[in-house]
């Protein structure tokens, strides 16, 4: 019975720190998008679904630099780059409905999801309004 605890704890263990490992990935895999411009991530899915993932990165005209996602079961998935979108207007990718051919359809409302991100008004600055 104290092997069965043993093996039950090293597996959590093992999964928080495979975790961990990942979230790091992601973030320093973003850090670097953000270098090419504003850079927003979506979400699709759930808990027992699975989650994916949508990044999109947007220069100051509002046309996609570049477009990522990130889904799987493992620790091991990490950002697959989209280029099919470079070029395509944050706008096109709110209004069209259906997804391009080679995106699933959770994939594809990911994506939409990072796109709301760009029509939202930037963050607000600590200077006063000049109300």
């Amino acid at each position: 019975m104290q092997y069965i605890f043993l093996v039950v704890a090293a597996a959590w263990a093992l999964q928080f720190v495979l975790s961990y490992w990942q979230l790091r990935q992601f973030h320093r895999q973003i850090a670097e998008l953000r270098k090419l411009g504003r850079c927003a991530v979506g979400m699709d899915g759930g808990r027992w679904q699975g989650r994916t993932y949508g990044v999109l990165v947007a220069d100051e005209h509002g046309l996609v630099c570049h477009a990522a996602l990130f889904s799987g079961w493992t620790v091991f998935s990490k950002l697959q780059p989209f280029t099919k979108l470079n070029g395509m207007r944050v706008d096109a990718i709110l209004t069209s409905e259906a997804p391009p051919a080679d995106l699933r359809r959770a994939q594809w409302r990911a994506l939409q999801h990072a796109a709301q991100f760009f029509k939202a008004p930037p963050a607000l600055s600590n200077q006063p309004s000049a109300a």
